[in-house]
């Protein structure tokens, strides 16, 4: 079973591109390909301008009350609802969700980037079946962004809505709101023809912090039937997310 399309990174590894790492501004981003037939494992599976010369020192006072407050008045000043950041989100990406049906497949692969305006950290996980022994896996992608200088609200539910451009009638895709989660969240999910769920992204917004999770499989059905189950992925992916979110405010 494959997932169609291309791999454009909602939102780093050598085997598996990561499907994120052209980041949110097109989201979500197309499924990564599938693997090749008969491969092994392998691994994991990704301010303000200052005027010149005397216009700079003539509004250096002004200047910092703009730059501590983030724009006139304040109105536009960051609120990162206490969320740090991390140098390695996989040392807070919680999997335990998954424990009872997986096992980690590889070492988790982190990444970080750091702007005056937006910071972002990824990471990819590979999961197996327990047991497995003919190369099924499930990535899990979590990417976080906090944004400095753009607050995300306005236009967070309609990325999320944005989803069907990228598969229009190739896929089943539903987009619904999700309660409890920060000040909005939203689940995409995907599933093939039959039903099988092979894709599901998980986004939630908390003042101009932002979280993605994904997850999407290339298993074997229908002896991993049980697995791409729609029910028991979009819980876990919440329970995931959850505590991810939690230990990112320790």
């Amino acid at each position: 079973m494959a997932i169609p399309g291309g791999s454009p990174n909602p939102y780093l590894q050598p085997q598996q591109p990561h499907p994120y790492a052209g980041g949110y501004s097109s989201y979500p981003p197309p499924p990564p390909p599938a693997p090749p037939a008969g491969g092994g494992r392998g691994g994991g599976v990704p301010g303000w301008l200052w005027g010149l010369g005397g216009a700079l020192l003539a509004s250096a006072a002004w200047g910092g009350v703009l730059l501590a407050t983030g724009g006139l008045g304040g109105g536009d000043r960051p609120d990162l609802a206490g969320y740090g950041t991390t140098d390695d989100l996989c040392a807070a990406a919680d999997v335990s969700a998954f424990e009872d049906s997986y096992s980690i497949d590889s070492e988790p692969r982190a990444g970080t980037f750091s702007g005056d305006r937006l910071e972002k950290a990824v990471c990819d996980i590979t999961l197996t079946p327990t047991g497995d022994e003919n190369y099924n896996s499930v990535y899990l992608n979590y990417e976080v962004s906090w944004h400095r200088g753009t607050d995300p609200a306005p236009e967070f539910a309609d990325q999320a809505r944005s989803s069907e451009v990228f598969f229009g009638n190739e896929l089943e895709l539903t987009v619904e709101e999700v309660s409890g989660l920060g000040d909005e969240a939203y689940l995409v999910t995907f599933a093939e023809e039959s039903g099988e769920l092979t894709w599901a992204v998980l986004s939630v917004r908390e003042g101009w912090f932002e979280a993605h999770l994904s997850w999407n499989a290339f298993l074997d059905t229908p002896e991993y039937a049980e697995l791409v189950e729609a029910r028991s992925v979009t819980a876990a992916l919440r329970t995931s997310a959850e505590k991810t979110l939690v230990a990112l405010k320790e």
